[in-house]
């Protein structure tokens, strides 16, 4: 096989490639130069040291020595360097610059002392271009930088026979390192494992140690990822792909190309690199504390891509210009805009003036501007670039501050959405303002605005002859389209609004107009383009209606398993489901009920009991009730010790017609900051009830469930169940349980903005059994498979990566083989099966996901598979199909910590040598345990019933609805068995006595008017008819008594 097609000839093609732009490649790449020891080039360390710094040193190495004692005093300063670049990176109080590390390093260089020498000051590493490209001197130095490609190049003291496939360095110190697989053999997994298995930081291996490289790539020809920090098998690579043309994850295919040759041509081409040492690359702490750890950023590629077109478009066209860039959330928003605010108040023409005078920032809360302004104080030489318009104690107003930021200029000043009118009234007040360049950056324009705030857009819209509809909602794009149409002549304003989520209106106001084969002949498109589906391939963000459920589904399944062939019992709470299909106006208690049932038995034990839930309510008043009635269900049920709830509103509201009681987020929570209330880790908040509140540009990705009793569409469909979609260890598929709306509704606003949103719900309870025999049928796994698997999920914490990994990639290799078996024969129909596998993996582990929130399956190999399947489908990644379909893997093998919450004791492990005395001694799952006989259904068909409520309806003349009957026997029997003086009635009498019960009677007529406004003529029927009202109740009295009897059998 030709070398060309192997991974020789992919290195061949990048070091050619990066020689043609800017980067010395001699002797095919040798690495003769390059100490291990010392993790550096030491011939171009020393030659830029001498060239740039000849007065230092000669300090640091005399010139009058030579042979071996000048060997050692430049042993001796490349040590020190190293040392240097070795140190943890410690953040300035107020520059918030590094002041250690790498970073440190190339801007501003290191100090060499040794006894008996003079101080030896050496500035930077890198003598980075000038903005102003007239400045000649910083030009020709910028020239003098040596950028080295080497290949094969060993790095360890230790394994001396181990190399990395290429290092970039520059000026003699590593920034970057790549380890590459052709996909004719392997794939960029392959170099992802290699970088997690065998490129282990060390003593041994200084080059790999945290901080000592700016970034590692695993690169094939398909796809590229990226990491800043090697970390063994802990190791969290990001996608650095461009996308591909549906919008999905991956590159697509080059004519004549390869796919990721962008890397090497681009992002890597001399003038870009070292843009992006200088302008992109920094140090983030954790936290504002000095010494704090940290992770180096390397922008990914759609940012990079976003800043660079913008700026380029501006240099080839000039400013003035409007443009929209489409970041789902996921994209890392608040960086771009930094970069982007950080190129732009730098910026210098060809001419030597600068481009802007000011950058303003525009987001559309407090919390966001204090988010952008920290994300650009922490970029290169940003000290005094940064201005928030916020009330200052030097100056006697907000608006006094402004004018003065304004005259100043040269800043990048920070703004909220309200604040941005007085800003530009301003402008266009003062005609030296007026003649000045402005850039302005709008983060997320689209968000809602209400109260007075819309009132008062509506009237600005008028005065400008739009014409806005009463019903449409208000967002920051009226405001933005106010501007622009009252300063249309203002040429000197350059426009950038970022959004996750544009409105057609955001897209005519910012985006790049097209031809198109439409009626008006074009069309507005975004400029650049990162779409939620390549969010969720990634693993950036979690798809929101992979478990979508209305309460009309969860009925479906419900009914269905309470056929009478069906082998699963519906677990705690699901009877409630009749409560609110067949009502049309449900009461709330039985709301707060479903809610609080549903997260006890779903949710609460999830994330290390650190899971989190929103209930969004449709106004005020209704989260007032909402949490009143919330708390004292927690309080009748003594649930406040597992976990209690928050509500948040705007202002303060009464309920009563005397106004007496005035009720506040204050008042009611017993505590001022409800944000930080949820989010802290140490209380027991749990719960977010809301009210126009935390809808939009809320993070909390401990957030795994959301109740809906609002109705949404469109936008705010998107914006309100997006809050689910951050990602955090453990979380897999987020919950919604929607009463209000349609899912079809909530389907076609998510399309909008992701082509391929789906709602797939299954609602056959026997699908997985039916799903399961196809699965076992492929032989893949064993049933000694499972048991391991399952034992490992257990053991929690506990559990090694091999307990995982030993069965699973045995599995992975097997199905591997057999598709590229299949394939090397031409098997057509071969490969169809091969890949049905994966397939209905994914197809079995999503119905698990959603039945189990409801039914509880008492076959245990329903469970074990499910378990295996949910990590398995991570690994079952076609080699030669270009882009892996599932990207959480790449990025992080997550779900190790996987605690279902349908699992119980009768796992059927006690045959495994983990077990004693018939009994599981691993760690229990988060889930209720459950031991003996599996209960009974809780709910009999009642079939009599059903049947005879239609008869005696057809009898008088009235419509029959089997299917309205069914739910109104069902919805009446879940409120019988719920009520707690009919439990003790049927427990404290004997059959007679409660035949001859007329409390019994009264109970039930009580409990059928709390039901009413549900099918007229069934309740007619039973509630008014002498011959329906004894029918009925003699009906469910003798089930009651049955099941009591079948209880006291099974004891």
């Amino acid at each position: 096989m030709s070398n060309a097609f192997l991974e020789n000839g992919l290195e061949d093609t990048i070091c050619d490639a990066l020689n043609e732009r800017g980067w010395t490649y001699e002797d095919n790449g040798s690495d003769a130069g390059f100490s291990l020891s010392l993790g550096l080039h030491t011939a171009d360390v020393l030659h830029w040291l001498q060239t740039q710094y000849p007065d230092a040193y000669d300090k640091a190495v005399p010139e009058k020595l030579t042979g071996k004692d000048r060997e050692r005093a430049e042993f001796s300063l490349l040590s020190e360097l190293a040392t240097q670049l070795d140190k943890k990176p410690v953040v300035g109080r107020k520059t918030g610059q590094p002041t250690a590390g790498l970073l440190h390093i190339l801007h501003s260089g290191f100090t060499y002392s040794r006894p008996g020498r003079p101080l030896a000051k050496f500035g930077p590493m890198v003598a980075f271009p000038p903005e102003d490209p007239l400045t000649l001197t910083a030009v020709k130095k910028a020239e003098g930088n040596t950028l080295r490609v080497m290949r094969q190049v060993h790095f360890s003291t230790e394994k001396t026979q181990d190399t990395i496939d290429l290092v970039l360095t520059v000026n003699g110190i590593p920034v970057a390192t790549l380890e590459l697989k052709s996909d004719s053999t392997q794939n960029v997994i392959d170099a992802i494992t290699q970088y997690r298995e065998d490129r282990k930081p060390s003593a041994h291996a200084r080059i790999l140690q945290p901080g000592r490289c700016l970034v590692h790539f695993a690169v094939s020809d398909d796809e590229v990822y990226m990491t800043t920090k090697l970390s063994g098998a802990n190791t969290f690579f990001l996608p650095f792909n461009k996308g591909k043309a549906d919008g999905h994850a991956g590159n697509d295919p080059i004519e004549g190309g390869i796919a990721t040759q962008y890397l090497w041509q681009e992002v890597l081409s001399r003038e870009t690199f070292l843009r992006i040492l200088n302008s992109y690359a920094f140090f983030e702490p954790k936290e504002k504390k000095i010494g704090a750890d940290g992770t180096l950023i390397f922008p990914r590629f759609h940012q990079l891509r976003a800043v660079e077109n913008v700026m380029g478009d501006i240099e080839t066209n000039g400013p003035g210009k409007s443009y929209l860039i489409w970041h789902s959330a996921g994209s890392g928003k608040t960086k771009t805009i930094a970069w982007l605010a950080h190129r732009m108040i730098r910026h210098v023409g060809q001419d030597g003036s600068s481009t802007f005078d000011s950058v303003i920032l525009v987001s559309d809360r407090t919390v966001l501007d204090k988010n952008l302004r920290d994300s650009v104080q922490m970029l290169r030489a940003s000290e005094g670039l940064v201005t928030p318009i916020t009330r200052d104690k030097d100056y006697k107003s907000k608006s006094e501050k402004l004018a003065d930021v304004l005259e100043t200029g040269n800043t990048i000043l920070t703004c909220t959405l309200q604040t941005f009118p007085e800003v530009l009234n301003k402008i266009e007040s003062d005609a030296k303002l007026r003649s000045r360049r402005w850039a302005i950056v709008a983060d997320e324009a689209h968000a809602s605005q209400t109260g007075k705030t819309a009132t008062a857009l509506r009237q600005l819209l008028a005065d400008i002859g739009e014409d806005v509809p009463e019903d449409e909602e208000m967002s920051g794009d009226d405001l933005l389209l106010y501007n622009q149409r009252r300063m249309t002549e203002a040429v000197n304003m350059t426009y950038v609004a970022l959004t996750a989520t544009p409105k057609p209106k955001t897209l005519q106001l910012f985006g790049t107009k097209h031809d198109a084969a439409t009626d008006v002949g074009y069309e507005y498109r975004a400029f650049d383009t990162y779409t939620m589906a390549q969010a969720i391939d990634e693993g950036f963000i979690l798809d929101v209606l992979q478990n979508y459920s209305t309460y009309e589904m969860f009925a479906r399944v419900a009914e269905k398993a309470e056929s009478e062939d069906s082998e699963v019992e519906l677990i705690k709470g699901v009877s409630d489901v009749y409560k609110f299909v067949r009502m049309h106006d449900t009461a709330l208690a039985q709301k707060v009920q479903i809610v609080v049932e549903h997260f006890k038995t779903n949710v609460l034990g999830k994330l290390d009991g650190q899971a989190r839930a929103m209930v969004v309510t449709s106004s005020r008043e209704q989260a007032v009730k909402w949490a009143r009635a919330f708390n004292q269900y927690l309080e009748d049920h003594n649930y406040k010790h597992l976990f209690k709830a928050l509500v948040a509103f705007s202002g303060s509201l009464t309920l009563d017609e005397t106004g007496e009681h005035e009720y506040t987020e204050a008042n009611m929570n017993g505590l001022g900051d409800v944000e930080k209330a949820f989010k802290d880790d140490d209380m027991d908040y749990r719960v977010l009830i809301v009210a126009e509140k935390f809808q939009t540009g809320f993070n909390e990705p401990r957030l795994l469930a959301m109740y809906v009793d609002k109705k949404l569409k469109d936008l705010e469909a998107v914006q309100t169940l997006s809050r689910l979609n951050r990602t955090h260890e453990g979380k897999t598929a987020p919950m919604v349980v929607d009463f209000v709306n349609d899912e079809n509704v909530i389907l076609d606003a998510f399309q909008r903005y992701y082509q391929d949103a789906a709602i797939v719900t299954p609602t056959d309870p026997a699908v997985l059994e039916q799903m399961g025999v196809q699965l076992d049928a492929f032989e893949y796994y064993t049933e000694a498979d499972m048991d391991a698997i399952a034992r490992a999920v257990a053991a929690g914490k506990d559990a090694t990566h091999t307990d995982f990994m030993g069965p699973l990639q045995r599995i992975a290799a097997e199905w591997k083989a057999d598709l590229r078996e299949a394939r090397l024969k031409g098997d057509e129909e071969g490969i169809e099966m091969v890949k049905g596998f994966r397939k209905l993996t994914r197809k079995y582990v999503s119905a698990w996901e959603f039945l189990t929130q409801i039914l509880d399956y008492r076959d245990p190999d329903i469970h074990k598979r499910a378990l295996l399947l949910s990590h398995l489908r991570r690994l079952l990644i076609d080699d030669a199909g270009g882009t892996p379909q599932d990207y959480g893997q790449l990025v992080r093998l997550e779900g190790l910590s996987m605690q279902p919450a349908m699992i119980n004791q009768s796992l059927g492990l006690t045959s495994s040598s983990d077990a004693e005395n018939g009994e599981w001694t691993g760690e229990q799952f988060e889930a209720e345990i459950k031991s003996g006989a599996a209960a009974e259904p809780e709910l009999g068909p009642l079939q009599e019933v059903v049947e005879h409520i239609n008869e005696m309806l057809a009898a008088r003349g009235k419509d029959t609805d089997l299917q309205a009957a069914q739910g109104f026997v069902s919805t009446t029997w879940g409120n019988v068995k719920a009520n707690e003086e009919i439990v003790a009635l049927v427990r404290d009498n004997t059959d007679e006595q409660l035949r001859n019960s007329t409390s019994f009677g009264d109970i039930l007529m009580r409990i059928l008017w709390q039901q009413r406004q549900g099918r007229e003529e069934i309740d007619d029927l039973v509630m008014f008819d002498e011959e329906g009202i004894k029918f009925f109740r003699d009906q469910i009295l003798e089930q009651l008594i049955r099941d009591k009897h079948e209880g006291e059998d099974g004891n």
